[in-house]
């Protein structure tokens, strides 16, 4: 709920230079047929999650991605992370399981950038037929240790600067 005021304040500020422009109806037109396409994927994405998240034993989460698992936890959230195919309707249900389950903070910053940065499937579903083999295979190497990065940057900002977690 916190994000919703600055959310509410970037739209109208937003709409107020669409009315200045001119083309204020055209972008609520468009917003609402972006909103009505996009509600029932997120609807139908959390009540997935909210299935899944009584399936997932979160004992063997807590264990393998929680705060206590250091590194190896961190590493393991990446791996997972890099290999989660599907688009932020189902990865971010699925940090919210891991987050209920006891996943830790770098861990979870770790899975979310590795799903973002590496994605797997992306890679061989549109990167290697348009851009070849050999990018696809620098890319991938130049940002395979970014996921781990980010995760130990977590920690250490998280011991400078605590944080209420699990955030609900």
């Amino acid at each position: 709920m916190s994000g919703l005021i600055p959310m509410a304040a970037i739209a109208a500020v937003l709409a107020i230079f669409a009315a200045r422009r001119g083309v204020l109806r055209d972008s609520l037109t468009m917003s609402l047929e972006r909103f009505f396409e996009v509600l029932p994927r997120v609807a139908l994405a959390l009540f997935a999650a909210g299935f899944v998240g009584h399936l997932i034993p979160s004992e063997p989460v807590g264990h393998l991605i929680g705060a206590g698992s250091g590194f190896v936890g961190i590493a393991l959230a990446a791996l997972v992370g890099g290999f989660i195919p599907s688009g932020p309707m189902v990865s971010f249900p699925v940090v919210v399981i891991f987050v209920q389950a006891g996943a830790g903070f770098p861990q979870v910053v770790a899975f979310v950038t590795a799903w973002s940065v590496i994605g797997f499937h992306r890679v061989l579903i549109y990167e290697i037929p348009l851009m070849g083999w050999r990018f696809s295979a620098i890319r991938l190497a130049s940002s395979v240790v970014l996921p781990l990065v980010a995760g130990l940057l977590a920690a250490t900002l998280q011991a400078i600067y605590p944080l209420k977690w699990p955030p609900f």
